[in-house]
């Protein structure tokens, strides 16, 4: 049984032991999470219309960003769709649904029982709805007042009314029930990564997939949803030879069967994908909380664990790995923002008895960060949510300047990216600053298309944005 959805994307990371990529190829979040495209030529003003090469429609929105393998894009779609684009003209050239029916085989009894029970399910959806949204708010408030019993009273009572209603919907479409997620982020917030040869993709609702790169699944898998009702963002990441995800616990899979090889607690909610190294012929991962990972085994190795901060599930964003050199940075808004620089010590050995060791640490604004460092010539560059742009020192963590960058609306959830001579600057409204690296700050130019969330990729003179509506290419010089 099929269930006709279409496009959409966002995030990962890669040290790919698999086939050697093409040179363009860009196969994982952020061209290996790092946000580094030296060689583009980036077209700056979106709105020139002899700079659109050309522009797909997308009847749903979602966060994501595409990975560019062998001339194709492959991205996300909500719910639970990976899809596959040519290049140089936007054609869609294959879309493959993974929500739970997809992927199990069906008597055409089965199948009829599954579509009354799904009319049931939907039924029910309507009835837990308003429920759903006033459980969500109540929450918020007794995160604020844990001590007020008439409030965690009204919870339960509100978590009793869902659960008897979701009861009637019967075992099959319980089955099939997808867990919560925000709206903002939904169910397809996550980037592919591939070798050049397949393509794995994560879902919100804990499903893993590998697909070849002609549309045909290999494997799939369905794990735990995410650890959270706001859903999740954490690419899937090829490190050592294993496939690495996360929706509760890290887990590490074999890449051609999805097998799991092992599962490491995580220690809260993480939004990103780790990011790796690899020190003395083993490889380790390092995540956005501060944990360190053996990628062999997954064991936990001394760590920073950020666990007595402020706000334990603001972490949003891929740790940069420049040389011996790693850079974060998270926060949460009026409490706290911080900013660290941990150095990859001399050996392995040496690593797994004492773990990194802090280089620096920098109070940096006291707010989010969605927007992933970007690390260019001795220079961290930060971007809170509510676009305070901040360049440090990478060598000290000194400030070397602090701007606003004034106009943009929403939130910034793009991640900072070096494209060619300008850094990319994205807005949730539909802005885009292009701002020229170094010791001073000085914005370039500005554009502007439809309202996005995700991050653009950059291939020489390409860029490819996927904003909520559209999938649009942009030719530079």
């Amino acid at each position: 049984m099929k269930i006709s959805t279409f496009p959409i994307p966002l995030i990962a990371l890669a040290a790919c032991p698999f086939t050697l990529l093409h040179g363009a190829d860009i196969p994982s979040w952020r061209n290996d999470g790092n946000g580094l495209y030296p060689a583009a030529r980036a077209a700056t003003d979106w709105g020139d219309p002899s700079r659109l090469a050309w522009e797909t429609p997308l009847p749903s929105r979602s966060n994501g960003c595409p990975i560019l393998v062998g001339g194709k894009l492959f991205f996300t779609a909500e719910p639970a769709t990976l899809v596959c684009a040519d290049a140089k003209s936007g054609k869609i050239l294959w879309q493959k649904s993974n929500e739970y029916a997809d992927l199990i085989e069906l008597s055409p009894a089965q199948a009829k029982e599954l579509e009354a029970a799904q009319g049931q399910a939907k039924a029910v959806a309507e009835k837990t709805a308003p429920l759903e949204r006033e459980l969500y708010r109540s929450e918020r408030r007794m995160r604020r007042d844990r001590d007020n019993a008439g409030l965690r009273s009204e919870v339960e009572e509100l978590r009793r009314q869902i659960a008897d209603l979701k009861k009637d919907a019967g075992p099959l479409a319980a089955q099939m029930d997808k867990p919560p997620a925000h709206d903002v982020n939904g169910y397809s917030s996550y980037t592919p990564v591939s070798d050049g040869r397949h393509v794995w993709a994560c879902f919100g609702t804990g499903v893993v997939v590998c697909y070849d790169l002609a549309g045909n699944r290999v494997w799939h898998r369905r794990t735990d949803g995410p650890d959270h009702d706001w859903g999740g963002a954490s690419s899937p990441t090829l490190v050592d030879g294993k496939l690495i995800v996360r929706f509760t616990d890290y887990l590490a899979l074999d890449p051609a069967t999805g097998k799991e090889l092992w599962k490491t607690p995580s220690g809260g909610v993480v939004f990103n994908c780790p990011a790796s190294f690899e020190l003395d012929g083993r490889h380790y991962l390092y995540t956005g909380r501060g944990e360190l990972i053996r990628a062999s085994d997954g064991k936990k190795l001394p760590s920073q664990d950020f666990k007595g901060i402020a706000k334990p599930w603001c972490f949003f964003n891929t740790p940069s790995v420049i040389g011996k050199r790693i850079y974060c940075a998270h926060g949460s808004e009026g409490e706290q923002g911080e900013a660290h620089a941990l150095e990859i010590p001399a050996s392995a050995d040496q690593l797994e008895k004492d773990g990194l060791r802090v280089v620096w640490h920098r109070q940096v604004d006291k707010n989010r960060y969605y927007s992933s460092p970007l690390v260019h010539e001795g220079i961290v560059y930060l971007i809170s949510r509510e676009y305070q742009m901040q360049a440090l020192d990478a060598a000290s963590g000194d400030e070397i300047w602090s701007e606003k960058i004034r106009g943009f609306t929403g939130t910034a959830y793009p991640s900072l990216t070096l494209a060619g001579e300008v850094i990319f600057v994205g807005a949730e409204d539909g802005n885009a600053a292009f701002v020229k690296p170094g010791r001073s700050f000085e914005e370039i130019s500005r554009t502007k298309v439809d309202p996005y969330r995700s991050t653009p990729i950059f291939d020489g003179e390409w860029t490819y944005l996927r904003s909520h509506e559209k999938l649009r290419a942009f030719r530079g010089k």
